[in-house]
């Protein structure tokens, strides 16, 4: 695990603290909605800023070799702004190049199945939008947890989490409600007396969290993050035997099955 010093101004005197690292990027495929089979949260996770920066350069490598196959413009009146290539509309060759990357990083997704969900839930918009609050919450926890055990993060040490989600999975969420509510269920751990569960909490130092819902086109990361949950989604919605989707979704290092 790497330290990254960090500079604070208290009663006139700078205090250094050594933190961690996380950066957990999601994005969504299907609905949260009665007229869905599922939904799925998914994405990628580092644990560095060099790591994601270089997953980055080896992503857009294999783009730059594959972005013209999917321009409708002349390519002699090319202005370099490609369409944005995603797991609904790549050829199966170009999308082996990028899973062989993708496959290599730590990925994560929830699969909800909406048939299940409280119907109390899914006929209120505002109840739908608590619950999406609620299982990504689960899923960013369980993904730290995961980190944890790995050994790759220290629970007693202080922790930066830089949470990217992308814009259109969440356009509902008060993030500084969303915060304040991952901050407690890391650090403080929740109480749900409806279901009498106790969730407890797995980081005990500072915890500072940056959440910023970003465009997809912008951020390399959310873009491999559609592909991991767009994939998921295929493989629910194949209908396969329990233990044939398991195997096939072994590219899942957390995998969360809601309700």
């Amino acid at each position: 695990m790497i330290y990254y010093p960090i500079s604070l101004q208290k009663v006139g005197v700078t205090v250094k603290i050594n933190y961690q690292e996380i950066y957990i990027n999601m994005d969504d495929s299907g609905v949260l909605h009665s007229n869905e089979r599922c939904c799925i949260y998914g994405g990628i996770v580092f644990t560095n800023k060099l790591d994601q920066e270089n997953f980055g350069r080896k992503y857009k490598s294999i783009l730059n070799k594959i972005k013209c196959k999917y321009c409708r413009s002349d390519i002699s009146k090319c202005v370099h702004k490609c369409p944005e290539i995603k797991d609904t509309n790549i050829k199966p060759q170009h999308k082996r190049w990028i899973w062989n990357l993708i496959k290599k990083e730590t990925c994560f997704a929830v699969i909800i199945d909406n048939k299940r969900v409280n119907s109390l839930i899914m006929n209120d918009k505002d109840s739908r939008g608590r619950y999406r609050d609620y299982t990504q919450r689960i899923l960013i926890k369980k993904v730290i947890d995961k980190l944890i055990k790995d050994g790759k993060i220290d629970p007693n040490q202080s922790v930066k989490l830089i949470l990217r989600i992308d814009q259109q999975a969440t356009a509902t969420n008060t993030n500084r409600a969303f915060v304040k509510d991952i901050e407690k269920e890391l650090t403080v751990g929740m109480t749900n007396l409806e279901y009498n569960m106790i969730h407890k909490p797995i980081l005990f130092s500072k915890l500072s969290i940056d959440l910023m819902y970003v465009l997809s086109h912008k951020h390399i990361s959310i873009q491999a993050s559609d592909f991991i949950a767009g994939e998921t989604r295929r493989i629910i919605l194949s209908d396969l035997d329990r233990l044939t989707m398991l195997k096939k979704l072994e590219y899942l290092d957390v995998k969360i099955f809601l309700p």
